[in-house]
């Protein structure tokens, strides 16, 4: 089995799709701690999320990761997930770019 690996300041996005029917959720947080997937403060953008129990996620690739504290809900479209994902814009900094992007980008 995998370690786990702590997180804080976590974000469940769910990405929605016009194409899909289902909404897709990965988490958005830093590392709480040195690990092998990342240096405390990095941020990370997990695969998708398969099972949540508790404090404890479980992502697509396996990895199990638990959460200092529940995490704050966003909800984002493909393109801003992808413009997130490419640039390691946290969710904030995605609600700054809205905020300067004419209606209906």
């Amino acid at each position: 089995m995998r370690p786990r690996v702590k997180l804080t300041n976590a974000t469940l996005i769910s990405i929605k799709s016009d194409l899909e029917d289902k909404v897709e959720q990965v988490l958005y947080a830093t590392f709480a701690e040195d690990s092998k997937n990342g240096k405390k403060g990095e941020a990370l953008f997990s695969t998708k999320v398969m099972e949540v129990n508790g404090p404890e996620y479980r992502t697509f690739g396996a990895d199990f990761y638990i959460l200092d504290a529940e995490p704050q809900k966003f909800d984002v479209d493909v393109f801003e997930f992808n413009l997130m994902h490419e640039c390691m814009y946290s969710p904030n900094e995605l609600l700054e770019l809205r905020e300067m992007l004419p209606a209906g980008y």
